[in-house]
């Protein structure tokens, strides 16, 4: 995010201080208390040189945690098209889009914040799409009609998916069906997000490029002013880049740190090659996608299931049982079966232990091929997940547990989504038993 600040103005400083400390508040993690940064803040602009004619406050928060950046910039607050007319004098949200002119013309920085405020971060999803693949759309040929296209499609594919799930199936969908060739590199990756958003209704702009990284700008929301009653569409937007960049060399991550849904002026898109560096806060995808792979051509085992159970101790035992009978009879290895057995039971304990506000719990199975996805969701006040995380000690039974979670499955993810509650999600890679008859019967 970024804003023009002229300090001479009457009331200017302290109105980017407040600026500041709305954007903390609309993206920090619901548990965050983003007070001391506030103070910072207020601090750090209060005690800017004077005779300074224009600031460029610059807020980064491509890590989970915020970095806040002021340098002197030798423009006019009003310098740019297309900032807000009710902004506070001396005071204007710039648009990304014009981030390079301001770097071109900016002097040393001023001052340089490490904001102690955690982001709030998407719950990782990185879909296979398998079960769409013979789905004609065509986003440059059908325009926005593909979206609803697409969203439909993953809705009935996926019917006990989060609506950020199916969103995301979406946007794989649209992704997949806008290429006519494989990207050979970041350029062809950006050029084929760029066509097909714009195709949707978007107005992306590449801000900047190099060979392992981009910055893009979207101005102009594809799904309407009204976008902010329906946060999860963002996905689309976010897998539909992660989608096209995995496929350069097999990972890619994408941060969406700012987003028109969540009261921005317009969406950031930042979108990296390979793996990300570990201070880096946003959703990761893979080339080709987890579950597309196995059993060549023959037909993929399916399921899905979801349970709501009563935050009582009873239930863990009962969840165990659940998902390794669902398992057994799909052909699942008596060992992947175990691990998930011990990571579930785990996952649940959690909730019933530290959930707040709730009297029950809902729980997620999905089969998928190669892969079984389990989501564990307190739709209460939530449990605090990253309290949960920190408990990780060898001498905390919770720690032991995180630590066997992490070693028993090959992803986890901790959130606390708005309207959702506290989520555990996990991932674990599996393995058949060839002998099995759903199995033996399909190689015949």
């Amino acid at each position: 995010m970024d804003w023009l600040l002229d300090p001479r103005h009457p009331g200017a400083p302290e109105a980017a201080a407040s600026a500041v400390a709305d954007h903390l508040a609309r993206h920090a993690d619901e548990h965050a208390d983003a007070t001391g940064a506030d103070e910072e803040v207020a601090k750090a602009v209060a005690a800017l040189p004077e005779g300074e004619q224009t600031v460029w406050l610059h807020l980064d928060w491509t890590a989970s945690r915020p970095r806040l950046t002021l340098r002197p910039v030798d423009v006019a607050p009003d310098a740019f098209p297309g900032s807000t007319d009710d902004a506070p004098e001396g005071l204007r949200p710039v648009s990304g889009a014009h981030r390079a002119q301001l770097d071109e013309g900016a002097g040393t920085a001023l001052a340089s914040l490490d904001l102690d405020v955690p982001r709030r971060v998407g719950l990782q999803f990185d879909p296979e799409v398998g079960v769409l693949a013979g789905l004609d759309i065509d986003p440059e040929r059908d325009g926005a009609a593909a979206v609803a296209v697409a969203l439909a499609a993953a809705g009935e594919a996926h019917p006990v998916g989060s609506p950020e799930q199916v969103a995301s199936v979406a946007g794989a969908v649209l992704s997949d069906a806008s290429l006519d060739h494989e990207p050979a590199d970041l350029r062809e990756v950006t050029d084929a997000f760029v066509r097909a958003h714009a195709a949707l209704g978007g107005t992306p702009t590449v801000v900047s490029r190099s060979e392992d990284r981009a910055e893009l700008v979207i101005e102009r929301c594809p799904f309407g002013s009204n976008v902010d009653h329906a946060p999860s569409l963002c996905r689309v937007t976010q897998t539909m880049a992660g989608r096209l960049a995995s496929r350069v060399q097999g990972e890619a991550t994408v941060v969406l740190d700012e987003t028109i849904a969540q009261g921005d002026p317009a969406c950031r898109l930042q979108v990296m090659l390979g793996p990300a560096p570990d201070d880096v806060a946003g959703n990761t995808y893979h080339w080709p996608p987890a579950g597309t792979a196995a059993f060549d051509d023959d037909p993929a085992p399916r399921l899905e299931l979801t349970v709501s159970l009563p935050r009582e101790s009873h239930s863990v035992p009962v969840v165990r049982r659940l998902a390794a009978q669902a398992l057994r009879a799909f052909g699942v290895t008596d060992e992947d079966i175990s691990d998930v057995e011990l990571a579930i039971t785990e996952a649940c304990a959690n909730v019933v232990d530290h959930a707040v506000e709730s009297d029950s719990y809902e729980v997620d199975i999905e089969l998928a091929a190669d892969r079984c996805a389990l989501t564990v969701i307190d739709r209460g006040g939530g449990f605090d997940a990253t309290v949960v995380q920190d408990q990780e000690d060898d001498d905390a039974e919770h720690g032991r547990g995180i630590s066997l979670m992490r070693a028993l499955v090959d992803n986890v993810n901790f959130a606390n989504e708005p309207q959702v509650g506290a989520v555990v999600h996990m991932v674990k890679e599996l393995t058949y038993d060839s002998s099995h008859p759903l199995h033996s019967a399909s190689k015949r």
